[in-house]
């Protein structure tokens, strides 16, 4: 076997061991080789309500619009696609939201894991009006991908832990982006600790009495920033996690926010974004709103090594230790979200946030 077909093989493992910090990936030479010069799937895509679609157009054929349907890709229909990749897809229980948001943000490269690197892809596509009609189109390098998505789609910054107040109604959105004090300090130039005391601090002097905290999109991260964005919202003593080093005894700050608080989750909440959305839920300390947490709700296993397997170098990255969240093994699924938003396909175009307007209309009916 070459190596991409061993790696298809072997990443049937990931839905078995049901651990989302235990994966495969290709070797170090064989990913310097794709970053270079491998060839991929030029669309960004998204997966909903069983279908795929077209969010961004990095081809060279301009006549293809976002959110145009793709039917089939090389003779193959989505469905089989689709199931073939979250059968190797990693996720942690029985989550299916993180799968999926990980095919939705990594899709071409999921897909060369799976299929290799076509030169071209033969698709059948379903177009705005409802018309099939079929494509060809050339397989490109990732930076001939970034070119044309640089100029076709201006991208928004992703800024940290940002705060947004709506004093009218006394509401404040809180966003935070990633809970890795490394990447916040580097990338943003935000201490953690700085930036939570300033904030809360601010939601006391202008008496905001509605929260909604967006965690979607968070992969996690440090344990601490966790823990002490909880020590703001929770409104008694509680446990972060029943044992090992990491676990702790939670008191509240004694400026900690007592209002109402609504969280905004998806399948990229993952990790510790997943543990502190646990440790909201058993203090019943929130209303949830979007999608099942990509990481699980009872146990998590996490702080992987890394090996290379020894013909191929294909790299595995092994979870050492369990997080116990809560008693026993759990169902196997995620925190729930008190009510479910799914969003469609014109809102993800259009950009219409479809769990942050429930939010805003839940607080505007109390």
């Amino acid at each position: 076997m070459r190596e991409q077909e061993f790696l298809s093989l072997i990443t049937l493992l990931h839905s078995k061991i049901d651990d989302g910090h235990t994966m495969f990936l290709p070797s170090e030479a064989t990913t310097d080789a794709n970053n270079s010069t491998g060839r991929f799937l030029p669309f960004s895509l998204t997966y909903t309500d069983g279908r795929l679609y077209i969010i961004e157009n990095c081809s060279s054929d301009t006549s293809i619009g976002t959110g145009e349907e793709i039917i089939s890709i090389n003779g193959e229909d989505i469905a089989a696609v689709m199931s073939r990749l979250m059968a190797r897809q990693i996720r942690d229980g029985y989550n299916q939201t993180y799968p999926v948001w990980i095919l939705n943000h990594y899709f071409a490269a999921y897909y060369s894991f799976a299929y290799g690197h076509p030169p071209q892809f033969n698709l059948e596509l379903k177009d705005n009006k409802d018309r099939r009609y079929k494509k060809q189109i050339e397989a490109l390098t990732k930076d001939s991908i970034q070119f044309f998505r640089q100029i076709r789609y201006p991208t928004v910054e992703n800024r940290g832990i940002t705060l947004e107040e709506n004093k009218d109604n006394a509401t404040a959105i809180l966003t935070i982006s990633s809970f890795d004090a490394d990447l916040l300090g580097a990338i943003y130039k935000q201490g953690y600790k700085y930036a939570i005391d300033s904030i809360f601090a601010r939601l006391k002097r202008d008496r905001i009495s509605n929260l909604i905290l967006d965690l979607r999109d968070n992969q996690g991260g440090d344990f601490e920033p966790g823990r002490y964005l909880l020590s703001y919202l929770l409104a008694h003593q509680s446990r972060y996690l029943l044992q090992g080093e990491e676990a702790r005894l939670l008191q509240p700050k004694n400026n900690h926010f007592t209002g109402k608080l609504f969280v905004l989750i998806n399948g990229g909440s993952f990790s510790n974004t997943a543990i502190v959305s646990a440790c909201l839920e058993q203090a019943q300390r929130a209303i949830f709103i979007g999608e099942e947490t990509g990481g699980n709700r009872s146990v998590i296993s996490g702080n992987p090594t890394e090996i290379s397997l020894p013909k191929t170098q294909i790299r595995g990255f092994i979870s050492t230790t369990t997080f116990q969240i809560t008693t026993g093994i759990g169902d196997g699924h995620g925190v729930l979200p008190t009510y479910q938003v799914l969003p469609t396909i014109t809102e993800i175009l259009t950009g219409k946030d479809m769990a942050k307007a429930l939010a805003l209309k839940l607080i505007s009916k109390q």
